[in-house]
């Protein structure tokens, strides 16, 4: 080589990867500097193959998706990208995923970008870098493919159960974003053996005289944006005339800021230091109400396309009927679901799963129905769709007013109303989350035809967690585990809040609610 300069670009390429890659370790990071030195070489020589082309084409594609898709979400989120958002994508619709990617479109200017720089210096090295050095770069990187199980093995890795092989090597190449969509379709996989375990119950069940139960779980609602928890504004007048009939939690917390993460722990008997073991999943509210005879029906306006593999949609597919809209669509459009299940005859549980309030909310509710409680459009779609849940409810306790009934609602986890410079954008507290994208509205309400001795009204003002739903759930059901966890129910006679309330962030990272920041901090900051 005449001068220094294919080696610089070299490293270059092989450090750009890295730059945006978050928190990992530096064994993972000295792996994929190393990768992508030996790949940047192979790729120079391939190119001089005029069938082989093709391939570094496709290389750099690659390389550029993985490095636009680290920096979109470490300067947008704040986050690297995770199994778990790797699974947003498996699982849910494309309108959730596109959501995610519309806040800038200048990004995809920087895929185009990093894909021409890539494939430029590669064909640029191809024409001034010595061919047997170029040759060499191949046979080191076959050999060091060769190593991966190797080191694998040795490392212990294979015997902790906690990462597989395919995970491992990707996590030290420059395609390292391509390990948590190898760990995200491993998870699938495991949530498939949910439907075949059987559950031992053992409890005491008691007729509670009411033949409907709704279980309402709502998407992205902030309490404090509802006039039943003392808002300034009222988004919700159906509520606030219904307190009287209502058991209100004005402390309530998700276990966790996403969807994906917070549904399934909140219908299933599992603690957060139980997530790998995705059987515990098959303890649920669903697998229990259809063991004590209640009729099961799961209706969402969260869209199946794409799920089949969901812990949600496992969950929900172990109900008698479910009714999926096949495109999200406003949450109204679930109320013909509702009327036809009204018909049936016998004890009934029926869930339904809204899109509530998710970002971003201007979608959620037809045009006509904006109201402008603020001079700020932003909140302006955000207490719109507080209050199109509200007239919702209002419609659906109007549809039961001849039977027995009772509404239990709660949110799957709040939102973050402020980014870190403290503008108003609504959004999940994916990572390094406030205590804002936990808080939530919980309550239950009875109507008037059910006999006075069963209904629990009043308000609970310490904390609970939705992660204690089960046991919860379970006593409004009237079903009464016989073991010391049905304490956890606030419904119960021996309920005791809990010292110390713990959560997991979008990437399952364990951390204690009381240390997380609040979104007055940053209102104080920037004012």
């Amino acid at each position: 080589m005449r001068n220094k300069w294919p080696i610089l670009i070299i490293f270059v390429l092989a450090l750009l990867p890295i730059i945006f890659i978050g928190n990992i370790a530096n064994e993972y990071k000295l792996k994929i500097v190393l990768f992508g030195f030996l790949l940047a070489g192979t790729n120079a020589f391939f190119y001089r193959l005029k069938y082989f082309k093709p391939l570094v084409l496709l290389t750099s594609l690659l390389w550029s998706i993985n490095t636009s898709t680290s920096f979109f979400f470490s300067n947008e989120h704040q986050i690297s990208f995770s199994s778990t958002i790797a699974n947003t994508f498996i699982n849910t619709n494309s309108n959730e995923a596109v959501g995610m990617l519309s806040y800038n479109k200048y990004y995809v200017f920087f895929f185009i970008f990093m894909l021409l720089i890539y494939f430029l210096s590669v064909r640029w090295l191809s024409k001034n870098i010595d061919n047997r050095l170029l040759r060499s770069s191949v046979w080191a990187l076959f050999f060091a493919c060769l190593l991966v199980p190797i080191d694998y093995y040795i490392s212990g890795k294979k015997h902790s159960g906690k990462i597989i092989l395919s995970e491992h090597f990707l996590m030290g190449t420059p395609f390292y974003n391509s390990s948590a969509m190898v760990r995200a379709i491993y998870e699938n996989q495991q949530i498939r053996k949910i439907a075949s375990v059987r559950v031992n119950f053992n409890y005491i069940q008691e007729n509670k005289d009411i033949d409907l139960y709704i279980l309402l779980i709502g998407e992205s609602a902030r309490r404090d944006h509802m006039s039943l928890y003392g808002y300034d504004k009222t988004t919700t007048p159906t509520l606030d005339m219904m307190r009287e009939n209502m058991l209100i939690f004005n402390q309530a917390i998700s276990p966790a800021p996403v969807t994906i993460l917070s549904v399934p722990i909140s219908l299933s008997n599992i603690t957060l230091y139980q997530l790998r073991n995705k059987t515990h999943y098959a303890d649920n509210i669903i697998s229990l109400a259809k063991d004590v005879g209640f009729k099961t029906i799961w209706i969402s306006n969260q869209g199946k396309a794409g799920k089949s593999n969901s812990l949600i949609t496992a969950i929900a597919n172990m109900s008698d009927n479910q009714k999926w809209n096949k495109y999200i669509g406003y949450d109204e459009e679930l109320l013909p679901y509702l009327d036809d299940t009204l018909e049936q005859k016998g004890k009934k549980l029926i869930i339904m799963h809204i899109y509530g309030s998710h970002e971003p909310s201007c979608n959620r509710f037809p045009d006509n129905k904006l109201i402008s409680f603020s001079s700020n459009e932003d909140d302006n779609c955000y207490d719109s769709s507080i209050a199109y849940t509200d007239q919702l409810i209002r419609k659906i306790v109007n549809k039961i007013k001849g039977n027995k009934a009772s509404i239990l609602y709660f949110s799957d986890h709040g939102l973050q109303r402020l980014d870190k410079d403290g503008n108003i954008r609504y959004h999940h507290g994916v990572s390094n989350p406030r205590k804002d994208a936990y808080n939530i509205p919980l309550f239950i309400w009875y109507n008037n035809n059910v006999n006075p001795q069963y209904r629990h009204t009043g308000v609970i003002n310490t904390h609970f967690s939705t992660s204690d739903n089960y046991y919860l759930i379970s006593d409004w059901l009237g079903i009464h585990h016989k073991s010391p966890e049905h304490c956890r129910s606030p419904l119960s006679n021996c309920f005791k809040p809990p010292k110390e309330l713990m959560v997991i962030d979008g990437n399952k990272n364990l951390m204690q609610y009381s240390n997380l920041p609040d979104e007055k901090d940053i209102k104080a900051s920037n004012k």
